[in-house]
This record gives structure tokens, sequence and C-alpha cells, in this order.
């Protein structure tokens, strides 16, 4: 008591050790504010230390699993009360056990007496370690005093203390008996010491009953090499050690870390059964799908919304685009301008931008680096997946459908020339044949001549007739000359040209105009020919007294031209035949004037619907983009 009055009023730390090395006493000062220790000479030599270390330094003299309750000692020791703790030193080359005696001193100083302790001494008694302490004191006369005085103070006002062996030990069992893994303890006789509950449930053993059981009782070496393999690893290495394993006996995949210690060592494991057949099976899936990349010519790509970094591609992109997939990553945005022309630069990017939102497709020419030309079809779509937004795609080669393509069309126009030639040789022939004979006729009857001249003009105005059709259908659509087309005014035009048939057969003209103050962009000249060839073809398949209903209806989108009538009309095959070149109901037809009407329509930017039922009618249906 009296060494700590006079530490109170300014006595330095080596003033304190100096006496307590009279006595050969193990003593650290600690000084919390400058996070040092300074240890006597004693305590020099025991832990082959020097004077004054670092605290951090001084906590790591200790085994790491009771640092705690050093740590824990420094924290609450109090100027009212002395604080011990049970724990193990490193004694230059092993590790002991030792109690240490906390006591406050001023400024934030406090005091440890460290004592080792015998083998079998298993408890902490706070007035054995004060008697063994007077015994070793009495040697000096003030330092007994100052014990005496220590002893005294702490027999009327100490209490037990607050944390102790006994209760550090209880919480670190409820940590190991809660902790989510395998934890087994093993000692240096290879002896199971210690197994938490979920060691028990992982091994499916109950292992408190086979405590102090060598480790090769429970698990032969024979059937678990692999494992004490790793066992030795880690001892010999004194490092620990982390490998994956399969137990047979409970069918299950586990991680399983080995930490060497001064006393054997801890096995921790985990049941990895779940996450190892998750992987598995993911890595089953990526192989799968590398193999499908990898084996097609067809090239698959991920990325983020705005294309700016790639998530994925397959193999297959250099092959496809003749371009490395470096420069493809270089330049997200813009690495397929140097592939295709300028002229479907906008097609491309409105392409892209439309995948972001939905499915779209795009087919676009290239010239790869090499000179080759290709035709690439790229379909993409956006994907969510949390508040991630991907958009995922297939870029492939269709040039080969492409020319296929091609070559279909040239083979169906060569078809179409061939059919179309033979028709006309045939419509032009017959008539041909008819000038021949009445010419030879003439030839040779001099006197009748005059009497053949009609037949002969209706056999050239036929011919006249077939070659104007085929001059129509040549004509091609860029020659059409827009401007606005008033669709009444036109209608009743035909009509009034079509006057004297209609009073002929006394037919009913039923007309219903919606248009207002709409007017149609057209060609005139066609627009007229096309409402001449479907006017004209209903007025004439009606019969006496029939009826034509013309309604038009116009919106801001299209106009909308129906004629209707109620003839013979035709068959179901009938039907399908129209537009085919010669093809005709009529007696004196040509069998070309619908397929020049469709080309005409399509020339304008229209389409053109027939139906037709036998005894009712036919229904012509023209629309043209207003």
């Amino acid at each position: 008591m009296m060494l700590i009055e006079r530490m109170q009023y300014g006595l330095e730390e080596s003033d304190v050790l100096a006496l307590f090395d009279l006595i050969d006493q193990n003593v650290c000062l600690i000084n919390l504010e400058t996070k040092t220790v300074t240890c006597s000479r004693s305590m020099q030599k025991e832990i082959s230390t020097k004077e004054e270390i670092l605290l951090d330094d001084w906590l790591d003299l200790f085994y790491v699993y009771d640092q705690f309750g050093i740590q824990h000692s420094l924290k609450h020791v109090t100027k009212k009360e002395t604080l011990y703790s049970k724990a193990r030193l490193l004694f230059k080359t092993h590790h002991q056990w030792v109690r240490c005696a906390f006591k406050p001193l001023s400024h934030r100083r406090v005091a440890v007496v460290i004592q080792p302790l015998h083998k079998d001494d298993n408890s902490i008694s706070h007035h054995m370690l004060l008697a063994e302490y007077n015994q070793k004191t009495s040697k000096v006369k003030e330092s007994s005093n100052v014990l005496a005085a220590v002893q005294e103070k702490q027999t009327l006002t100490d209490k037990p203390p607050e944390m102790n062996f006994a209760e550090l030990h209880k919480q670190m069992k409820a940590i190991t008996e809660n902790f989510p893994h395998g934890l087994a303890l093993i000692n240096k006789q290879w002896q199971l010491t210690y197994a938490n509950p979920q060691m028990e449930r992982i091994l499916g053993k109950n292992l408190q009953s086979l405590y102090k059981h060598k480790l090769w009782q429970l698990y032969p070496i024979s059937d678990y090499y692999l494992f004490y393999r790793h066992y030795y690893m880690a001892l010999e290495m004194e490092q620990p050690v982390t490998f994956d394993a399969y137990m047979k006996e409970r069918k299950m995949y586990a991680r399983i870390t080995i930490y060497p210690t001064d006393d054997g060592f801890t096995i921790f494991i985990q049941d990895v059964t779940i996450r190892k057949k998750y992987l598995q099976a993911l890595q089953e899936s990526e192989k799968r799908f590398s193999l499908l990349a990898d084996n097609i010519k067809d090239v698959f790509w991920i990325c983020d919304e705005s294309f700016m970094e790639l998530m994925y591609v397959s193999p297959r992109f250099s092959d496809l685009f003749g371009i490395s997939l470096e420069k493809r990553r270089d330049d997200p945005l813009c690495w397929w301008k140097q592939l295709t022309e300028e002229g479907n630069y906008d097609y491309i990017l409105e392409g892209y931008r439309k995948m972001r939102s939905e499915n779209c497709q795009i087919e676009y020419p290239i010239t790869t680096p090499s000179g080759e030309v290709k035709w690439i079809r790229t379909r993409g779509f956006p994907v969510q997946e949390g508040n991630e937004k991907y958009i995922v795609g297939i870029s492939e080669d269709i040039t080969e459908m492409k020319e296929k393509e091609a070559f279909m069309r040239q083979s169906e126009q060569l078809s179409t020339i061939t059919q179309m030639s033979a028709g006309i040789a045939h419509e032009i022939k017959n008539p041909l044949t008819a000038l021949k004979g009445f010419m030879q006729l003439g030839a040779a009857n001099p006197e009748l001549r005059d009497s053949y001249n009609d037949l002969l003009l209706s056999e050239v105005n036929r011919i006249e007739s077939i070659v104007n059709d085929f001059m129509m259908l040549a004509k091609p659509a860029s020659s059409k000359q827009l401007e606005a087309v008033n669709i009444k005014q036109m209608i009743d035009y035909v009509l009034e040209l079509y006057q004297s048939l209609i009073a002929e057969k006394a037919i009913n003209i039923d007309t219903s105009i919606n248009c207002g103050e709409y007017t149609l962009e057209s060609d005139p000249n066609r627009f007229k020919q096309i409402l001449i060839n479907i006017i004209k073809n209903a007025l004439e398949a009606v019969e006496y007294k029939g009826t034509v209903c013309i309604d038009v209806i116009c919106d801001y989108s299209e106009a909308k031209i129906v004629v209707k009538d109620n003839g013979k009309g035709l068959s179901e095959e009938r039907l399908k035949r129209l537009g085919e070149p010669f093809f005709t109901t009529k007696k004196d037809g040509t069998g070309l004037g619908i397929m020049v009407t469709r080309k005409m329509v399509d020339d304008l930017g229209g389409t053109i619907k027939y139906s037709s039922e036998e005894g009712k009618g036919t229904c012509v249906a023209i629309a043209f983009p207003m």
C-alpha cells in the first residue's frame, strides 16, 4: 500500500520495478495512455523480451484464445477491485498456465503480477495467490509491508470479481455450442476432447461418449487416408489447412479446416453439399452451353442495356465478322460501321435501339476485312435480372439463305417470263392466223376484200390491247408522278366513261363516298386506270338491272375503296387463279387486266383483295396510304 501511495505522488515505473526485482517477482506495469508495457527484470528473463514493449506485442505473448480474458480484465479493472485471470503465457519456447493479478494505479496505469501455475492447479484462489505472494516477499521488509497492506485492503474492501475464468469459460462454451459449423478439439495424444452439437449432427454420432478415444479408433486411417494426410500436413507446417472431401457414410460434401495448436489441433467442418451440387450443376450447364456455342456457326452475345459492356460472346465472333473480339470491345457502339455501308447505319442503330425494349430482328450486309461479303441477321431482346437489365442476342450468317432467295426469285421471274412468252405467242398467234387467212382469201378474191376489213381491224385491235397491257406491266414504278387526287372526281369520271354500258344494262349504281376534305397523294394516270379496270369488270359481271356498289372511306391513315357487284361470282377454285397471266372469265378478255391492276396498286403502295361467292357476286377492296 505504501508503494502504491508513493506512485500516486509521482514514483516512476523504474523505481517500482526495482523494488519488485529485489524479490525476483514477475511484474508488468501497463500504461493505458501510451499503450506500452514495462517489464521487471525477472519477467524479461522468463519471456525473453525487452524492458519496454507495446501493449499489442505484450498481448501476443498470451495464447490467442486467452487474450480475450486479459483484455477484459484491463478494460474492467477499477480502483476498488483487483481482478484475477488465468491464461497461457509463452515462456521462451512453450506456453504455460499463469495467474494474473490486475491492480489499478494512478494516471491510467495498471500493475500486473504474473505467477506460473503447477499442472495440478486448476482453480484461481485469490487468497492462495496472495498467501504465496506474501511468502516470497518476506525477505524485503518494505515490500512485505506494501503487499500486506494491499492484502488487508483487498480483504476489507474487495468483492468477488465480476468476470473470472469460470464466467469466461461459460461464454466461450455458449459460443461454440451455437457455432453454425462443426467444431472439435483433438489433443496431442490424438484424443477427442470436445465436439460441439453441430459436429455431432454433421457426423451423425453422439461424440460426448467418445471423448478420450483416439481419432483412428473412431475413423480408421485406411478408410480416411485423405483426412489424415491433411492432418499431418497442418501439424508439420504449423499452418491451417483447408480441403474439401466427400464423406461416404453421411453422403455429403464437407469443407474441413485444421488449425494446429500447442495442445493438438482444432477441426472445423462445414456441410457444403448443397453448394457443391449447385456448383456441379452450374459447371455441367456451362459445359453443355460451351459445347453448343463452340460447335455452331451462330454467335451468342449478352451485354448491358447501353451496349457498352459485353458480358459474354461466343467464340465464333471472329469467324463471323472477321475482326478480333478486342476490336469489338474497344469500340462497343460503332464496331460494325467499318463492316457495312453508310446507308445501313440508321437502320442498324434503330434496330439496336428497339432491342432495349422489345424483341427485334435486323438483316444487313457486311464486307469483312478480307473482302468477303456476307449477310448478317441479328436478333436481340431485353432480359431483366433483379435490378439489372441486359440485352441477349444472336447473330447468324444468312448469306446462303439470301443467295437461295435471290436464285428463287430469278427462277420465278424466268418461269413467269417463259409462261408469259408462251401466252403472248399463243394470244398473238390466233389473231395473226386470222389476219393471214383473210389476207390470203382477199388476195385470191379481190372483190371480197372490203367485206373482211372489220374482221381484220378487230384482230389488230386485239393484238394492240395485248401489247398495251404488257407495256403497262413493264412500266417501272419509279416513273410515277405523285400529286393530289380527288377520289370522288375520279370515280365520277369513270362512271361517266361507261354511262352507255350502264344505261344499256339498266345497272343500279350505289355510291357512298366519305372523304370530306381528304385528298390522296397518288399518280393520277395509274389511279384512274385502276378504277377503270375494277369498275369495268364489275359492270360487265352483272346481269340486266344488276347493282354495283362503290364505297369510299377516308381517314388520316388510308383511303379504302370497295367495289361490289351482284353478278355470278366466282368459285373458290377460280378465285385462287385470279391474276394469273391469260386467265380470264370473259369471252373476249386477255387475262392480263387483273395482273396489270395488281402491279399498279403495288406501285402506288396500296393493297388489293378479292372475295367472291358463286351466285352472289364479287367484292374488290383496295386500300391506299394517305
